[in-house]
C-alpha cells in the first residue's frame, strides 16, 4: 500500500519487496563476489560491520589486522572495498562509507542484504554547543531532517537509536575513561543551509550535533529488524555566524579519528 501525502517526501511503500533488493543474488554492485557463505550456501558477510567515514585510519586497521577483502560497494565516485578480518578472536568487516543520506542508504541497506546485522558507525560532526574539538558524541536520538528515513518508516520527528549499541559503547568508553556526551543529533541533507535561525531551532529541540546520515542508517535498522549504533567526534562548531565560522580543521584531526575508531570496532566486538 502507498501511504499518500500533499508531500511527497512523507508518501511511502509499506509493501517490504522492492523492483530491486539488496539481498538479490548476482547484485553487480558486489564486484568481488564474497567468499563468506552460511550453512545454506549463501554468500554472507561477517554479522559485525564497521562503517567509518575515516579513510586513512581505515586503511591502517586493514593493513594492522591483515584484512582480506571480500566485496566492493561499487559506486559512481569509486569502489569502496569491504574487508573482513579478526579481533581478538571476533570476526568483523569493514567499509569506508560514503557520505550523506542517499547515499549511506544504498550502503547501509546493502550490507543488511549480504548478511550483516549489526552495523557500528563512526564518524566526525559538526556542534551546536560550546563543545571542545575532538570530544567523544554518542548520539541517543536524531532529528529526521533529511530524506532517506522517510521511505523505511513513517513520518516522525525523531528516531530513537537502539539501546544494545548505546549501552556497549558506554561500557567501552567507562572502561577506558574517556568522557563522552549522550545527546540528540540532527540528520540534515542541507549543509549549505544550516542557517543562524535554523541552528538555534534545533538547540532549542535539544540537539547538540549535527550531520547527515545517522538517521537514515538507524530507520533502515529499525525497518530491516537489524542493529545500528553511531560514535561521533566533535568538529567545526556552527553556533556563531558566516562572520566567524570556524572548522578547527577537524577533518585534520588524526588522533580524535584514531580513538573513536578503535572505541567503535572494541564497542562492536561486544554486541
Amino acid at each position: 500500500m502507498v501511504i499518500k501525502n500533499e508531500y511527497p517526501i512523507l508518501e511511502y511503500s509499506t509493501d517490504r519487496i522492492a523492483v530491486i533488493n539488496p539481498d538479490r543474488e548476482g547484485d553487480k554492485s558486489n564486484r568481488d563476489g564474497c567468499s563468506c557463505t552460511d550453512r545454506s550456501g549463501l554468500k554472507r558477510f561477517p554479522r559485525l560491520c564497521l562503517v567509518t567515514f575515516f579513510e586513512e585510519v581505515f586503511d591502517k586497521a586493514v593493513e594492522r589486522y591483515g584484512g582480506e577483502r571480500i566485496g566492493t560497494y561499487v559506486s559512481e565516485m569509486k569502489d569502496f572495498h569491504v574487508y573482513r578480518f579478526k579481533v581478538d578472536g571476533t570476526e568483523v568487516c569493514a567499509v569506508q562509507a560514503v557520505v550523506a543520506s542517499g547515499s549511506i542508504a544504498m550502503m547501509t541497506d546493502w550490507l543488511y542484504g549480504w548478511g550483516v546485522e549489526v552495523i557500528v558507525c563512526c564518524g566526525g560532526c559538526g556542534v551546536l554547543d560550546e563543545i571542545p574539538e575532538g570530544a567523544v558524541i554518542l548520539p541517543v536520538r536524531a532529528l529526521r531532517d533529511e530524506g532517506a528515513s522517510y521511505k523505511y518508516l513513517p513520518p516522525a520527528r525523531f528516531i530513537e537509536l537502539q539501546p544494545g549499541p548505546i549501552e556497549s559503547f558506554r561500557k567501552v568508553l567507562d572502561r577506558h575513561g574517556v568522557p563522552y556526551i549522550e545527546c540528540a543529533t540532527w540528520s540534515t541533507d542541507g549543509f549549505y543551509r544550516e542557517t543562524r535561525e535554523m541552528v538555534a531551532y534545533r538547540r532549542e529541540e535539544g540537539c547538540r550535533a549535527v550531520e547527515m546520515e545517522c538517521a537514515t542508517m538507524a530507520a533502515i535498522a529499525q525497518f530491516r529488524g537489524r542493529m545500528f549504533g553511531q560514535l561521533l567526534y566533535s568538529g567545526d562548531i556552527l553556533i556563531g555566524g558566516a562572520e566567524d565560522y570556524d572548522d578547527r580543521n577537524w577533518n585534520n584531526n588524526l588522533s580524535a579519528r584514531e580513538r573513536l575508531f578503535a572505541l567503535a570496532l572494541e564497542a562492536l566486538c561486544r554486541l
